[in-house]
């Protein structure tokens, strides 16, 4: 008889995120958000990327110059995002140059309309499964541990200031036309 405990239901949880798809999903935006991380000031001040579908990550570059330049390093980037995301998410990098967005200080309007995830509150069932999950991903559980306790609180954030499932996808969305823009796309 195997023991019970955190690691068999870590393995439970996993295997439901993985059922569920969600796993791929986490692993997915864990590659967007590091991105800063991963590629360092100079270049995150130069691309950032948009979003990511089907292991390929789309990148804006502030100018075309800086698009073909980051392709020279595209292969070094993809292995440090992987290493980052626990395991083979970005197959390919897509960098395009066109509008980009500056890095600077919001101003209060701004910063208003950013949800305050702190004020939300998890239940001692979704703490549990964070903590099991987050087991699973050894060496990165603390990074993992933080990205799903932001996506649980930005989810019962979304929820509760109205937004809906995306007509084509499910996630949710608050456009007027019920199409999350990743489906748009």
């Amino acid at each position: 008889m195997r023991a019970k405990g955190p690691f068999g239901v870590g393995s439970l949880i996993s295997e439901m995120l993985r059922g569920m798809k969600i796993e791929t999903q986490v692993k997915e935006q864990t590659c967007v958000l590091v991105w800063d991380e991963v590629v360092g000031e100079q270049v995150s001040s130069a691309a950032q990327p948009e979003f990511i579908r089907d292991g390929t990550l789309y990148v804006t570059a502030k100018s075309s110059v800086w698009a073909n330049e980051l392709t020279f390093y595209k292969q070094g980037i993809i292995e440090k995002l992987n290493r980052r995301a626990g395991g083979n998410v970005v197959k390919e990098i897509v960098f395009k140059s066109g509008r980009f967005p500056s890095k600077k200080l919001e101003s209060p309007k701004q910063a208003a309309l950013k949800p305050d995830l702190e004020g939300i509150q998890l239940s001692e069932s979704e703490l549990e499964q964070v903590d099991a999950t987050a087991v699973q991903a050894g060496e990165g559980a603390e990074d993992l541990k933080r990205l799903l306790t932001t996506a649980l609180r930005l989810e019962k954030w979304k929820q509760a200031n109205g937004w809906t499932p995306c007509r084509q996808c499910g996630s949710l969305q608050n456009s007027e036309d019920g199409i999350c823009p990743v489906c748009r796309l």
